[in-house]
């Protein structure tokens, strides 16, 4: 006898046997059992989730045919294929015999697989017979896009929305399915293979075929992992943790040993998110884990990668897997990436307080960082306070006391901030007024000529600095200056007040006959307000403000940072000292003593 797939060989012949849609059965087989059924359902879901399954078991049931009973031997159910049938005159030939009586059954069941391919032609000639259905007719329309079938059609049927199936019951479905092979297996494949199916029992069973013919005589996790594509947990930890400590070439370098083995681009970036995804789990959900990574890994990189780090990984990742889509060269795009977090990751630590496990002395006790300490460029680490602080700032020794009950007291000298270059002055500006001023005198040669040069120009820097770079894009130019557009608001943030990165890029354009005076702003901020200056000109709208009458960024001295605004009128400003132990603490539990 022919092999056949095991998605056919066990595809579902009873209500019972259909696993993961527990309410949609239930409902259906009441509705028979009280003879209550409707003229018309509509399953929809995304595939292999038993919508066409669940259609061929409703029209034999109602029908009070044996589950045993071959598809063929049935003419009163009579299956038809809209993607491969969407014209009206198909729709028009299958509907003929509507209004004749069922032959041997007591209904007679038309069942239409993927519905939304059906013309609007096709759509209303089904309409005319939904709206008055013979009284022994059924009809049940499956579609994996519901939102493409006109709401005529929708509003008169029952719906039912099929689910993804839990990864677990599609864990326990295989082990059940490979009991009867008789066949051994690992707990760590079949959840390998649940998680690439997405929900699908059919795609899962195909999988499981798949790594079956690889390796008949067991199903294992690398079985697994070379049929799906997707990546070993111990190089995934391995880039992961490259990436939480700002390591690019050590995560290239693991990058590429992954890339030679022939992984999968878009595998690749769907593991890395559900990495994330469980570590950002681990202290909040940890049974919701689904990794196959030990527990102990997952929480010692909790410690590295904090919910905003995460964050910032995912926006990323996200971005990039839509360029993959759209690219031939996903080896570049995922280079790309591995530079983007890793500049994440470094940028956010550069930032970040990081938590010292308090000693065991539990007094009340002054500790001054020397001038020595103050000057590394170490974060400034501090013991966790448990429930209230006072901060005394001494203008003189610019020190912080922190008195907590229940846990040790550290005076440190916070006034160091992340610009290790306070004295250089700011020269980039932002906000609309600057993107306008150079807009008004923007020239295209100008702006080639930028582009053009800027491979060469950021080369100039050093490796973390390029990273930086690669993710700004030169959008508008003038005899004045330039308009540089940032991928994240939290990297344009940075870029604003890094004084050092400002002046080194003034001086590259310097060299090449480049217009010195910059414009930072987000590649949102920017398509604004790109079309509100269009939107002006349209309604004769002139400006006649020079980029070099506006201010430039001032340097901030709060923890609050506006979006994309300098304040000019600020308050006084609070000492470096302060935001840091606010930053820290929280402004609640912090109070300055004069």
């Amino acid at each position: 006898m022919a092999y056949q797939a095991l998605y056919r060989v066990y595809r579902p012949r009873t209500f019972d046997d259909m696993v993961g849609q527990d309410v949609i059965t239930q409902t259906l087989k009441n509705a028979i059992e009280t003879h209550q059924t409707g003229h018309a359902y509509l399953f929809s879901g995304p595939r292999g989730t038993g919508k066409t399954s669940a259609a061929k078991i409703f029209a034999r049931e109602i029908n009070g045919i044996a589950p045993e009973t071959s598809d063929a031997q049935i003419p009163d159910i009579v299956e038809f294929d809209a993607a491969s049938n969407s014209r009206v005159e198909d729709m028009r030939d299958i509907l003929a015999n509507v209004d004749y009586a069922p032959i041997e059954s007591e209904y007679k069941v038309y069942i239409i697989d993927e519905v939304h391919m059906l013309s609007n032609s096709a759509f209303n000639a089904l309409l005319k017979t939904l709206e008055e259905p013979p009284a022994n007719v059924k009809f049940i329309l499956a579609t994996t896009e519901p939102q493409k079938v006109p709401v005529t059609i929708l509003s008169r049927t029952q719906r039912f929305e099929f689910k993804r199936i839990d990864n677990l019951v599609i864990q326990a479905q295989l082990a059940d399915i490979l009991h009867q092979q008789s066949i051994g297996y690992e707990d760590d494949a079949l959840r390998i293979i649940a998680n690439v199916a997405e929900g699908g029992m059919r795609d899962a069973l195909s999988i499981l075929d798949q790594v079956i013919a690889f390796g008949t005589d067991k199903v294992t996790i690398n079985n697994a992992l070379q049929v799906t594509g997707s990546t070993t947990t111990t190089q995934l930890l391995a880039y992961i943790k490259a990436i939480s400590l700002g390591d690019t070439p050590t995560s290239l370098q693991v990058l590429h040993d992954i890339l030679r083995e022939g992984k999968d681009a878009q595998r690749l970036v769907v593991d890395i998110l559900g990495l994330l995804r469980d570590i950002m789990l681990v202290d909040v959900a940890p049974d919701l884990i689904k990794s196959t990574v030990p527990f102990d890994e997952l929480k010692a990189l909790v410690e590295d990668l904090a919910m905003p780090r995460i964050e910032a990984m995912m926006v990323i990742l996200d971005d990039i897997q839509k360029q993959l889509m759209q690219t031939t060269q996903s080896d570049i795009y995922l280079e790309l990436l591995t530079v983007k977090l890793s500049m994440a990751s470094s940028l956010h630590s550069k930032q970040t307080v990081t938590p010292q496990k308090a000693g065991t002395n539990h007094s009340s006790t002054n500790v001054q960082l020397s001038e020595k300490h103050a000057n590394e460029p170490e974060p400034v680490r501090v013991s966790p306070v448990e429930e209230t602080a006072t901060v005394k700032l001494d203008t003189e020794a610019e020190q912080v006391e922190v008195t907590s009950n229940g846990s040790s007291t550290m005076s440190q000298n916070l006034s160091k901030h992340n610009d290790n270059h306070a004295d250089d002055s700011l020269l980039a500006r932002t906000g609309q007024e600057a993107v306008f001023a150079i807009l008004t005198r923007a020239k295209r040669e100008a702006l080639s000529h930028l582009k053009s040069t800027w491979s060469t120009l950021i080369g100039q820097f050093d490796v973390a600095q390029q990273a930086f770079l690669t993710i700004a894009e030169p959008v508008a130019a003038s005899d004045e200056g330039v308009v540089l557009a940032f991928d994240y608001p939290a990297l344009l943030e940075q870029a604003l007040y890094d004084s050092h990165l400002q002046n080194k890029l003034s001086a590259a354009f310097l060299a090449q006959k480049i217009p010195i005076e910059m414009v930072f702003i987000s590649q949102d901020d920017w398509r604004q307000q790109r079309a509100a200056y269009v939107q002006e000109l349209k309604s004769g709208v002139t400006r006649s403000i020079a980029l070099t009458d506006l201010p430039r960024v001032k340097r901030q001295q709060t923890s609050e940072k506006s979006e994309n605004t300098i304040d000019t009128h600020a308050a006084p400003a609070e000492a470096p000292v302060v935001t840091e132990a606010k930053k820290i603490f929280g402004d609640d539990i912090v109070t300055v003593i004069d």
